[in-house]
């Protein structure tokens, strides 16, 4: 008679200093390969350099390609130099439990209660010291990126509330074919929301207001973007030149007649 093993219900992080490494190499490495180039801005600088920040970071985002979790580690690590945590769902996380060496961990969406236990890990995980961060898809799930409304689950509601004094941005992200081959993916970092230790919350009409302020976040992102307002962007990894870049850059080996 085969003995049946318990389904594991929730994956925690096993963040550990050479699989992180590994995972980020991973992340760089694809998108380089896949994009021209990733392009980043931020309406405004941490409160405090990650060492000594009183409080964690939360980052919430919209989730329109499977790429968004290696952008995500991209942003936390390089940009911004914190330590990151990334909820994955449970059924991706099951497939990949490598991620974990990265911060991430699992939520099932699909049953209450083991959600919650997710937000209560992750709320302890956040108060162990300064730097800590989450990132956090509140759509729960790849949607098109000119989807409106975003419709958000409350999980990113009842994180802030569990978690205390925490510094929350909305993180809009688009990807674009412009002038070039390959495509390019622009990151915008919005304005802090700052919510105080012991501040009364509902979580509803937290939800909402976060949503409202990612939904202006894209939509500004977009308009900017299709009318070619690029200034304000610093480019945070430069991947594939385009064939013809490349064609001149040959061309140029070779003396004019």
């Amino acid at each position: 008679m085969v003995k049946k093993t318990r389904e594991t219900k929730f994956i925690p992080s096993h963040q550990n200093f050479l699989g992180e490494l590994l995972i980020f190499w991973i992340c760089r490495r694809s998108l380089y390969r896949a994009f021209h180039a990733v392009h980043f801005r931020a309406e405004e600088p941490l409160a405090a350099p990650p060492s000594k920040l009183a409080a964690p970071v939360i980052f919430y985002a919209n989730h329109a390609t499977w790429w968004d979790g290696y952008l995500a580690h991209l942003v936390v690590r390089q940009v911004y130099g914190l330590e990151p945590h990334l909820m994955v769902d449970l059924r991706q996380l099951r497939r990949y439990p490598f991620f974990s060496w990265a911060g991430c961990f699992s939520v099932d969406q699909e049953n209450g209660r083991e959600a919650l236990r997710s937000v209560d890990y992750i709320a302890k995980e956040l108060k162990k010291g300064p730097g800590q961060s989450l990132w956090i898809f509140p759509q729960g799930e790849i949607r098109p990126q000119e989807q409106r409304p975003l419709n958000f689950y409350t999980g990113l509601g009842h994180t802030i509330r569990r978690v205390g004094a925490c510094y929350v941005y909305p993180v809009a992200t688009r990807f674009e074919f412009t002038r070039e081959q390959f495509p390019e993916i622009f990151v915008s970092v919005g304005a802090a929301r700052y919510f105080a230790e012991g501040e009364r919350l509902k979580v509803k009409e937290v939800t909402t207001e976060l949503e409202a302020s990612l939904t202006t976040e894209l939509n500004q992102l977009r308009d900017e973007i299709s009318t070619g307002q690029r200034k304000d962007f610093v480019t945070i990894l430069q991947g594939k030149s385009s064939t013809d870049t490349n064609f001149d850059k040959l061309l140029g080996l070779f003396p004019k007649g």
